[in-house]
């Protein structure tokens, strides 16, 4: 039995932990201290790796090879999980909470403690970033959305499967589905690792939009999330909702800007900028409809920015001064609703921001000073408010 200590702290942190059963909990403890010892363990930009965070973040990689007949065998590639406090790096991947390869995954702390504090928003950090490592551990070593089977015969039945409901699912992305992240459509390895944190976190809603997803899934990892139990514990994600945003919509208003002078063209980037520095940028989804638009100045961002779905539907609008966001920024739920709004004063929060919720409603109210959260009051109905932080 795990001491006792390890079990505080996935009760404490781990939602999935919470909701499973009895008897998944048990193998999962046990397995959890075989997989701290089989990677190395890396703080990166300044980040202190604690046993807590191990626990947590073994625990919830654990979670989907939990039941797969080869167990911690899946992960045999695997050789170190690097941890930053919050994005990756700022020159390799800007803006990336996490990735992952057969042998490295890497994680943004912030955004992986915000998965795991909450086991039924679809969310998931630790799981989507493992599923890619299933991913690649079939028999092709690739990340294809097509995990590994014992046999041909199966991996070929399931490459049918994948390219029938990817293609599905490519159809629906922005229309009323709920429980799988538009992200998903980016391509079937990202198809793959969405329906993994949908399958564990969203299941009764998973199963209700895609039943042939859920039901293959089911019978992959040997689990049926639907069943267990709802968190008995609120999450707590009244500060963290200030940040949380959609993987693919998260703001990004400083593109990387050609020499001065150049103009390229392609399907999926058209650059226009003349030798001082004046012109514009636009990128396109693969379908043709634009994904963002920039305007520059003295070769930075400058002026109005925006970026829509593949749908053509936007979904974030703002404004930039000399290459930062400076300015009124919006969010769009999915639904064409407001999710967000605010001003940026030099590429930081300043005033009243707002969140609402897909209906429209006062969801929140967060008072920043210069990028600092100073006070924040929550909604739970129209009538209804809890204020936290420093109010006079």
């Amino acid at each position: 039995m795990a001491d006792k200590q390890t079990q505080q702290w996935l009760k404490k942190n781990v939602s999935l932990y919470r909701r499973m059963p009895e008897e998944l909990r048990v193998d999962l403890l046990e397995m959890i201290p075989a997989f701290i010892r089989q990677v190395k363990w890396e703080g990166k930009s300044g980040q202190d790796i604690t046993e807590e965070m191990k626990v947590c973040i073994a625990a919830e990689a654990c979670i989907p090879v939990l039941r797969l007949k080869d167990g911690l065998k899946i992960y045999r590639k695997l050789t170190r999980v690097e941890v930053f406090p919050k994005d990756l790096s700022p020159i390799d991947m800007p803006g990336a909470a996490g990735c992952a390869t057969d042998s490295v995954v890497k994680l943004g702390w912030y955004w992986a403690e915000v998965g795991m504090n909450d086991g039924q928003d679809g969310y998931n950090l630790v799981v989507h970033e493992f599923a890619h490592v299933i991913d690649f551990a079939s028999l092709d070593g690739k990340a294809d959305g097509v995990p590994p089977f014992d046999s041909y015969s199966e991996s070929r039945e399931w490459e049918k499967f994948v390219a029938q409901n990817f293609e599905d699912f490519q159809r629906e992305t922005g229309k009323d589905n709920e429980s799988v992240s538009d992200y998903g459509s980016s391509n079937e390895a990202e198809f793959f690792a969405c329906a993994t944190e949908s399958f564990y976190e969203r299941g009764e809603r998973f199963k209700q939009e895609w039943p042939e997803i859920y039901d293959r899934l089911k019978d992959f990892y040997g689990v049926e999330p639907l069943l267990w139990r709802d968190d008995p514990v609120k999450p707590i994600t009244v500060e963290e909702e200030v940040e949380v945003e959609p993987e693919e919509e998260k703001p990004e208003p400083t593109p990387t800007v050609p020499d001065a002078g150049t103009q390229k063209e392609s399907p999926l980037l058209e650059v226009k900028v003349d030798e001082r520095g004046l012109g514009n940028i636009t990128e396109y989804h693969e379908n043709g409809k634009r994904a963002g638009h920039w305007e520059l100045r003295d070769h930075v961002c400058e002026g109005p920015w925006r970026r829509w779905n593949s749908k053509g539907e936007q979904i974030e609008e703002g404004w930039c001064r000399k290459g930062v966001r400076d300015g009124k920024y919006q969010l769009n739920h999915p639904n064409g609703n407001k999710r967000a709004e605010g001003v940026y004063r030099n590429d930081l929060r300043d005033g009243v921001w707002k969140l609402f919720r897909e209906n429209s409603e006062l969801k929140q109210e967060n008072h920043y000073q210069q990028g600092e959260l100073l006070r924040w009051e929550v909604w739970q109905t129209k009538d209804k408010s809890k204020k936290y932080g420093a109010w006079d």
